[in-house]
């Protein structure tokens, strides 16, 4: 807690909005209720970039799934392509964040899926980014709320959230950001944990704190995953975990013929240890 920070200079972006209500819950106990952070801004990138457009004078709402689903369904029929709505969204996504389109949906198509969500007065989650973005980077939206920035999870950014929190830590005075690249997991929807390093030349004078101490695994489980990890491309300083645990089980090894099996021996495993079902 630094004296002098009106809550109202702070926000916190996760990922999730489970994520986000665990942070206010855990904020408000710290801090002794609800009244001490009220003024703070907690929410994902959507959320918080949603609530900048409505700040600005435009109404807009994020579509659901099944509105996103019945524009990309009609849109499928009237250019006879050959994608589920699921795959359609997919690659729309990806082509929102930079990505090549593989010539699988043409740019008229694009074009009448966005006119279809326009129209029932909704945007879908990238268009959110994307036009915050818009605003962020024009100096449209104000500052004082991004003066102290906290980013969790950071490893699982795309390019377009790494440019909305290079825009809102702009004229801040702090940011500070939390991951591990090697939890990078979603490169499938254009994430990339090279944004550390990116983040190291976009502010020089970055401190790094690492975090080395592992409270969740057994030492039998870090020192089968190490080995594994260390494929990855070392971090700054090295990669070490160090296990607080005392003991655990040993770890075994299946290999099995197909996922079915492998599938039937984890229900067995889990029927094992809670003693029958």
């Amino acid at each position: 807690k630094e004296r002098g920070v009106k809550p109202s200079a702070i926000t916190a972006v996760t990922f999730t909005n489970k994520a986000a209500g665990e942070m206010r819950e855990r904020l408000e106990k710290a801090f002794g209720g609800r009244r001490e952070i009220k003024g703070m801004t907690i929410g994902t990138f959507h959320a918080i970039g949603l609530r900048l457009l409505e700040e600005q004078g435009m109404t807009a709402a994020a579509a659901d799934e099944a509105e996103a689903e019945a524009a990309a369904s009609e849109v499928i029929g009237e250019f006879s392509l050959s994608l589920s709505p699921a795959k359609f969204l997919q690659t729309v996504s990806r082509i929102k964040n930079g990505g090549a389109a593989s010539g699988q949906i043409p740019q008229a198509a694009l074009s009448a899926y966005d006119r279809r969500l326009e129209s029932a007065g909704v945007l879908d989650f990238d268009d959110i980014l994307i036009r915050s973005l818009s605003l962020s980077e024009n100096g449209t939206v104000g500052k004082e709320r991004f003066s102290f920035l906290l980013v969790d999870e950071f490893q699982d950014i795309n390019d377009i959230q790494y440019r909305l929190v290079e825009a809102w830590s702009r004229k801040g005075s702090s940011l500070f950001v939390i991951g591990d690249p090697d939890q990078a997991i979603y490169g499938f929807r254009g994430s990339d944990s090279r944004c550390f390093d990116r983040l190291r030349e976009t502010f020089p004078a970055l401190r790094s704190i690492r975090l080395v101490k592992n409270y969740r695994s057994a030492p039998p489980i870090l020192r089968c995953a190490l080995p594994v990890i260390d494929r990855n491309p070392p971090p700054e300083g090295g990669r070490a975990l160090e296990p607080q645990r005392d003991k655990g089980a040993p770890v075994r090894r299946l290999q099995a013929p197909d996922e079915f099996s492998e599938g039937i021996f984890i229900a067995k495993e889990i029927n094992r240890m809670v003693g029958g079902m």
